[in-house]
């Protein structure tokens, strides 16, 4: 009973919410999003591919200290790495057989891009802008694209433009908060022989970075809904808590270091996303009310 518990604390299956904006991004952008292979897809990123890179990434990492999503990780089953397996396969598997080949496709780039990132014997979380650029790519935009597809029914060539810039929206909004959540890792992940964006930047540098990309995203979102202004202002609107708990989490990391701790960075990341996710709900709601 042990086993089967900390093996399911290790798929952290509420971290899947981190990820949830960009599928609901996607939908909102897409002309026809509610149909059975959208939920489907819906189901198989959140529940299982997500999860299942997760627990990968427990195996090859053993932590001991705190991780996104564990304050403090149990021990690591040895069935653990065969879950995975299973998961992805019986992933891939269904999106072959009940959406189409090019999601499948994306998915299973998705999938072998992220075990070489945890992967020891590749280990591309060991280079900080490779690394940074394979998540951010693979969470974002592939992320963003396959759920575009699926909702629409098309190909790659038959996006819209707007389509395209959301993918790469997507993956700003993901880059920004990615090195976020390595900033209270920085010397477990030293003594891994990791070396992570967040490193790269430092402490501070990481919250500029990332303040940087969130304005960034917020030019994105006006110039996307130009002609719909109440959209970007529901945008500023709802995500503003982020904001305000960002700036009085930056000065109390100015002062002293130690703020940019796990409690800290668990409550700036559950803030945004959820105000994020309330947008993007929203705008679903707008946009195909």
């Amino acid at each position: 009973m042990n086993t089967l518990l900390h093996g399911f604390q290790h798929l952290r299956l509420h971290f899947s919410l981190f990820l949830l904006p960009v599928f609901l991004f996607a939908l909102a952008m897409s002309d026809a999003p509610f149909h059975e292979q959208t939920m489907l897809l819906f189901v198989l990123l959140h529940l299982v591919i997500y999860p299942s890179s997760n627990a990968y990434n427990s195996t090859q990492d053993r932590d001991e200290g705190s991780i996104g999503g564990l304050k403090n990780p149990p021990p690591i089953p040895n069935s653990l790495s065969l879950v995975t397996l299973i998961m992805d396969l019986l992933a891939l598997s269904l999106v072959w057989v009940f959406i189409n080949v090019t999601v499948f496709a994306l998915l299973l780039l998705y999938i072998l891009a992220s075990r070489a990132y945890s992967y020891r014997g590749i280990r591309l979380k060991q280079y900080p802008i490779v690394g940074y650029l394979v998540v951010v790519t693979l969470q974002g935009g592939l992320v963003f694209l396959a759920t575009s597809l699926t909702a629409s029914g098309v190909s790659l060539l038959d996006l819209s433009v707007n389509q395209w810039l959301g993918a790469l929206a997507a993956t700003v909004m993901i880059g920004g908060g990615y090195p976020i959540t390595q900033i209270y890792q920085h010397e477990q992940d030293r003594r891994d022989g990791v070396n992570t964006m967040s490193m790269l930047l430092g402490i501070r540098g990481t919250l500029l970075y990332a303040s940087s990309l969130f304005g960034l995203l917020t030019a994105m979102m006006v110039y996307l809904w130009w002609s719909q202004p109440v959209v970007p202002m529901l945008f500023v609107a709802i995500t503003s808590p982020t904001l305000l708990f960002f700036l009085y989490w930056m000065k109390r990391v100015w002062v002293n270091n130690s703020a940019a701790n796990y409690d800290n960075t668990m409550k700036m990341n559950y803030i945004s996303t959820a105000t994020l996710n309330v947008f993007f709900v929203a705008l679903l709601l707008i946009t195909h009310a």
